[in-house]
């Protein structure tokens, strides 16, 4: 990248800061999906545990996960000295976007027939809707609360 499009780039960011923040707060999701899909294919397809119990770990993961990253990158308050507090907050966030993820999760595989569209792959098109419908609520809670 030469010196005019880092310039480009550099005023860009200073004119649409709150999209830079979402577009980073994407790619922390992103990586969070990965954790997610990554930890529940090896509870629930290698080792065989419940669907419920291996989205529940694999989901409570990506939580910790995307909290360093929103924490150290995303939101820029590694050295607020708000720890503590916006830990508190962001668990709570957290939370009750954890139940809502798994309530739509639970919803997806209980009262629908995607199975029979789609068969044994069902449960992972359920996380994907389930995390998309939860990020927005996730992102806002956690803008305007948590690292505000």
């Amino acid at each position: 990248m030469n010196t005019e499009q880092t310039n480009r780039l550099k005023s860009f960011v200073a004119r649409h800061p709150d999209l830079c923040q979402f577009s980073k707060f994407c790619l922390v999701g992103a990586a969070g999906a990965v954790v997610d899909f990554g930890v529940y294919l090896l509870l629930n397809r290698v080792f065989g545990l419940h669907y419920m119990a291996a989205t529940a770990i694999s989901v409570f993961l990506a939580i910790v996960n995307n909290f360093i990253w929103n924490k150290y990158w995303t939101f820029k308050k590694g050295k607020s000295g708000k720890g503590y507090r916006e830990s508190v907050k962001f668990f709570l966030v957290s939370l009750v976007n954890y139940f809502l993820n798994l309530g739509i999760f639970y919803a997806i595989i209980n009262y629908t027939a995607l199975d029979k569209i789609i068969g044994s792959y069902e449960d992972l098109l359920a996380k994907v809707i389930a995390i998309g419908l939860v990020m927005i609520s996730n992102y806002f809670g956690n803008k305007l609360w948590t690292f505000r």
